[in-house]
């Protein structure tokens, strides 16, 4: 595998356009001037207002920068043609749109340790795999009580979907352990926040083949996991 670094696609099947260039080609696509405005709201995820003199507003879900080239193609065209199977696509795609998770406020994590800053590190590894579309809060875990005699398991990172939060174990705030391998614990929960759980038969799987696919390309992926297993040991 490649040591250089490979950018995910988080939104598959889609260009991904900026605010700017959504206007742009809205604004092509008729002759009167249209105004974009993007939203989170739930209830009316994608509006347009004819009557202005001259201007056509738009509102839309903020998602449908990511929406596939035929909904906005399709977009484009009904604001020339208002013709109902245009607008009819429009809406499919706001109705296939998940519902956000409530955001639940923690109180300020802990993130810069002895070692590690894991703000920074969080800040590599969005901006070098993620290309900086993920946001999430970061700290490190509660410390446990002293340990006694040698682990049989350690949860290294974990992600809380309700509050986009990944608490990484204090104690991989060592000198002994890698700043590679810490970054790799990063990138693995940080995954969580791009890759859908599923459900099967009643059960919930958060590590699907997607996820595992997606994992098994952060570089030195097979050293990541033999240092998991000796560091389960030494820490």
């Amino acid at each position: 595998m490649s040591r250089h670094a490979e950018q995910l696609d988080l939104f598959e099947g889609a260009a991904g356009l900026g605010p700017q260039q959504l206007l742009d080609r809205l604004n092509a696509a008729t002759q009167r001037r249209v105004t974009l405005r993007l939203t989170d709201n739930r209830v009316s995820m994608a509006w347009i207002d004819f009557s202005g003199v001259g201007t056509i507003r738009v509102s839309l879900d903020e998602q449908y920068l990511w929406a596939p080239p035929e909904v906005i193609d399709a977009l484009c065209s009904y604001l020339r043609s208002h013709r109902r199977k245009e607008w009819q696509l429009v809406a499919d795609f706001a109705r296939q749109i998940p519902e956000r998770p409530k955001i639940v406020r923690l109180p300020l994590l802990r993130s810069r340790g002895k070692v590690f800053d894991l703000k920074a590190l969080r800040d590599e590894i969005n901006s070098t795999f993620f290309g900086g579309k993920v946001s999430c809060q970061i700290g490190w875990g509660r410390e446990g009580a002293p340990r006694r005699r040698r682990r049989r398991s350690i949860r290294f990172g974990s992600w809380q979907a309700m509050s986009r939060t990944v608490r990484v174990h204090p104690a991989l705030d060592h000198i002994d352990v890698p700043r590679e391998f810490v970054r790799y614990i990063i990138y693995h929960e940080m995954l969580h926040a791009v890759v859908p759980s599923e459900t099967r038969g009643g059960r919930h799987y958060h590590h699907t083949a997607q996820f595992r696919a997606l994992e098994q390309r952060f570089p030195n992926y097979p050293e990541m996991k033999r240092l998991s297993t000796q560091l389960l040991h030494r820490l």
